[in-house]
């Protein structure tokens, strides 16, 4: 499990990371983030609000049909749901 792993790093050194990372097939991560380029490569997406699953899917799906995720994804978080 990664609890986001790439928080501190530079863009290149992040993409680095988990290009080599995502070339074992041969095995599955569980990553917890908000970063945009995870969430672009993502099999499953995990939507939670307020401590709750709130959908799954992929994020094209997630985008069209969940409003936590188009906030999310456009920066529209609200303290209070941190």
């Amino acid at each position: 499990m990664c609890d986001d792993l790439s928080s501190a790093l530079d863009v290149e050194t992040e993409r680095l990371l988990w290009e080599r990372l995502f070339s074992r097939r041969d095995a599955t991560y569980l990553v917890v983030s908000h970063r945009r380029p995870l969430l672009q490569r993502a099999d499953q997406i995990l939507v939670l609000k307020s401590g709750r699953l709130e959908d799954v899917g992929r994020l094209d799906t997630l985008l069209e049909r969940c409003a936590e995720m188009r906030s999310l994804w456009n920066g529209r978080i609200s303290d209070e749901d941190e």
